[in-house]
């Protein structure tokens, strides 16, 4: 059900500057806050309304496009907490300001608004309408309406937020109580041909990326496809999920993505994606053999990279990781595509290739003084996180210590 705060069952933050004000006068904020009406919604079937409304010109991340969120609420969200929508429109004209596709869930006695990720989405942020902030005055008023509508919550937790969403500032990134993130983006643009683009790559890597390439293609029943069936990607999915997992626990590390909540949204996104183009999936293949295969999604002119995996075994020596992401980017570039977005994670391959970090930003706000302590806590985190003597320093105080050992050599 809605929160209701007033007789339309709109929940309006802009309702507390109707009430009597004591002070002598309200502050900037306060004052902007009342251009926007809030509106919190939580019931299921009323936020998949209100997300496929969404105004085609609203700019937003491909993790807050309408069928990754629609899966999302639907799989993955069903596990984490209570669906949360939180819409800003503007007053007068009654233009969507930014829509931010939440979850609400409960971490001992807290109640935790975060955005609807868990882990599978690279970036989040709001989905910014035609009314949305364009400065830092703007962003607070927004922020303080959000904050007054969001009643049941005692702390926002917000990670992984990028300065910008198509072009557009994000209005959460500019409030002064965000800071920069320890995870980073990586962009790569390519305005010129994609052979101007290979040639811009040191010698030594364009050397070796011919070679792995006649080296995979010598070997009969090689392809390069892309996947455009959807019960064919369910099946390349499902091998990309035993590569991935095999790889990641033979190196001692968590994987959750193959649990049945997780694999159903991928296996949704995955179908219903390949059939309209919002899913690329691509595939090199041996016979019938998944070689390697890497997971996309695609919007405007803007290709992001969310899964891969190879099967290295016997195909080590042809690099079958980075051979499918640069004949992914082949393609696409042919296709009219110019931004590669190789996501979050520092790894050499992403520097090699030409991607470039871009900063994240995070936010947490108490929104009771319930979420102070541990607001204080994910600050003071950040804090040490951001400075590398302090964070070295920190590891080794709370590094155990080594059991001294008999060494005769002496």
């Amino acid at each position: 059900m809605s929160d209701v705060r007033n007789a339309t069952g709109v929940l309006a933050a802009s309702e507390l500057a109707r009430k009597p004000d004591t002070s002598s006068e309200p502050s900037a904020h306060v004052r902007g806050a009342r251009r926007f009406e809030v509106v919190v919604e939580q019931n299921p079937a009323e936020i998949a309304r209100r997300m496929a409304g969404t105004a085609s010109n609203a700019a937003a991340t491909v993790f807050q496009s309408e069928p990754w969120l629609a899966a999302w609420y639907a799989t993955i969200g069903r596990t984490v907490g209570d669906p949360l929508l939180v819409t800003a429109l503007d007053r007068s004209s009654g233009e969507l300001a930014a829509m931010l596709p939440l979850v609400r869930r409960r971490e001992r006695w807290l109640r935790i608004a975060e955005f609807a990720d868990a882990s599978v989405s690279d970036s989040n942020a709001p989905v910014l309408g035609p009314a949305a902030p364009t400065n830092a005055a703007e962003a607070c008023a927004l922020w303080e309406a959000v904050r007054a509508a969001l009643t049941d919550v005692d702390l926002v937790r917000f990670a992984k937020m990028p300065g910008g969403i198509e072009g557009r500032a994000n209005p959460l990134a500019l409030l002064p109580a965000a800071r920069l993130s320890s995870a980073r983006d990586h962009l790569l643009v390519i305005e010129g041909s994609f052979d101007d683009y290979l040639a811009s790559l040191k010698p030594m890597l364009r050397k070796q990326l011919r070679k792995t390439w006649r080296l995979f293609t010598a070997q009969e029943g090689t392809t390069f496809r892309r996947i455009e069936d959807p019960d064919e990607a369910v099946a390349v999915l499902a091998a990309l999920e035993r590569q991935q997992g095999a790889r990641l626990r033979a190196r001692g590390e968590p994987y959750r993505l193959d649990e049945p909540a997780f694999s159903a949204f991928y296996q949704a996104i995955t179908a219903d994606g390949v059939a309209d183009g919002s899913v690329v999936l691509t595939v090199l293949m041996h016979h019938d053999e998944v070689v390697a295969a890497l997971l996309g999604l695609a919007r405007g002119a803007t290709y992001v990279m969310t899964r891969i995996s190879a099967d290295a075994k016997g195909w080590a020596n042809r690099s079958p990781g980075r051979l499918i992401i640069v004949e992914t980017m082949r393609m696409l570039h042919a296709e009219g595509f110019r931004q590669f977005d190789f996501s979050i994670g520092d790894y050499p391959y992403k520097r090699r290739l030409g991607a470039r970090p871009r900063p994240l930003y995070d936010l947490t706000a108490a929104l009771t003084s319930r979420g102070l302590p541990l607001a204080a806590y994910d600050r003071g985190k950040q804090f040490v996180r951001q400075r590398p003597a302090l964070l070295a320093l920190a590891r080794r105080m709370t590094r155990p210590a080594r059991k001294p050992v008999d060494d005769d050599r002496e």
